[in-house]
């Protein structure tokens, strides 16, 4: 029992209570918490590269150190191999620079769909002055 009254944990992987929690890296893929112990064999087992990981796209399997992680704008979750991080780079890139619907090159201002219509990218003004004309 800890200070506070607070419940005693235990070690995601071996068990044992623990003093001191450590959380483990999203890497990892571990739920719950980590002893000092389990902790740092989990990094070094990370940092030495031993860890080997599928690319969530591919499905190619690489040391977990060779994969990338992914913006945060592409809402995913995972480790990308540099293929498939370079072609979701490039498809990212294209959809900020050219309008969804008709394709013409985007202008400073970019006007995003809104939820109801059901659309992927952004949209230049006549195409979201037509959109909005057509569904409100």
């Amino acid at each position: 029992m800890g200070l506070f009254g607070r419940k005693a944990e235990h070690c995601a992987v071996c068990g044992k209570e623990m003093q001191h929690r450590h959380k483990p890296k999203r890497e990892w893929n571990m739920k719950g918490r980590l002893c000092g112990d389990c902790h740092v064999d989990k990094s070094k087992e990370y940092y030495e590269g031993k860890i080997r990981q599928s690319c969530t796209v591919c499905g190619t399997t690489k040391k977990i150190t060779d994969l990338w992680e992914p913006r945060w704008q592409w809402d995913m979750e995972g480790l990308l191999c540099k293929e498939c991080f370079d072609v979701k780079e490039g498809d990212f890139e294209n959809r900020k620079k050219y309008c969804s619907m008709c394709g013409a090159r985007m202008k400073f201002l970019r006007y995003r769909p809104k939820p109801g219509w059901k659309m992927d990218g952004e949209l230049c003004r006549e195409c979201w002055d037509s959109q909005k004309a057509k569904f409100g």
